[in-house]
């Protein structure tokens, strides 16, 4: 099982200290780019990549001060079956967490080494869906100026990043179902939480109308549902097989979801 989990990165690849190169030289070409993210078919499985844009954004809490095309982040789906009791975990390393609202999907995450397993309860196990290698805590000191959140709290039990609800090209009353759903638990069940959206458009959609709908749900949200402005955060996801809105609800202290326009394929 080597090939899936180690301790420093993945086949040699390490967020923070990669380039793009060096994981094209091990992966090969990409099946797909779109900006600072690429995908790669391996015979592993699909292998999810992001890379830096070499910025440090004034509003980016999860931004890393490393020169352009250094790897940020690897996600492995393995092509076969795999539990995770085949990955041979050191457990006084690992966490186990309920996803925070999807039933039947459980977590491991390694604070220290910036490791995360996503997992599907079955009767056999936790059936393995993924696993990332995101930047280690010893690397903490990489972080743009700006970013103040240290990176282990993406990891504390009940703050992991889980989607709340995702649908498609939906009518204005089916949305607004959903969007209610969303407005009454960030309003009831958690007030100090923020409500992400990140707005895929589909291939046919211009930037445009994606924002317009963006905007459409959260004025809703704001006007209707009484939502304040400033705990609404649209998010511009790119470009998918066909429109998708993913809705999130996390707290305020914890970086925002990053999008994956590659969840289609």
């Amino acid at each position: 099982m080597v090939a899936f989990l180690q301790a420093e990165g993945w086949r040699g690849i390490v967020p923070l200290h990669s380039t793009r190169a060096e994981a094209e030289r091990l992966l090969g070409t990409p099946r797909e780019s779109r900006g600072v993210a690429s995908t790669y078919e391996t015979k592993e499985g699909k292998v999810l990549v992001f890379y830096s844009d070499g910025k440090c954004n004034e509003a980016g809490p999860d931004d890393w001060n490393v020169p352009r095309d250094t790897v940020l982040s690897i996600t492995v789906h393995p092509n076969k079956g795999l539990l995770v009791d085949d990955l041979k975990l050191d457990k006084t390393k690992y966490e186990r967490a309920l996803d925070y609202h999807i039933q039947g999907i459980v977590y491991y995450f390694n604070k220290a080494e910036g490791i995360q397993i996503s997992a599907r309860v079955d009767r056999e196990g936790d059936v393995v869906e993924s696993i990332t290698y995101e930047p280690a805590a010893k690397d903490s000191y990489m972080r743009c100026s700006n970013s103040s959140q240290h990176r282990s709290e993406m990891y504390n039990p009940g703050h992991l990043i889980t989607k709340f609800d995702e649908y498609s090209d939906l009518s204005f009353e089916d949305e607004k179902a959903r969007l209610d759903n969303f407005a009454i638990y960030l309003q009831r069940d958690e007030p100090e939480f923020k409500g992400y959206m990140i707005i895929y458009r589909g291939p046919r959609m211009s930037s445009a109308e994606a924002q317009a709908r963006a905007k459409r749900a959260k004025d809703y949200l704001v006007k209707v549902r009484r939502i304040a402005a400033t705990r609404i955060i649209t998010i511009d996801g790119g470009c998918r097989e066909q429109l998708e809105i993913e809705l999130y609800a996390l707290p305020s202290s914890i970086s925002p979801p990053r999008p994956n326009p590659f969840r289609n394929e």
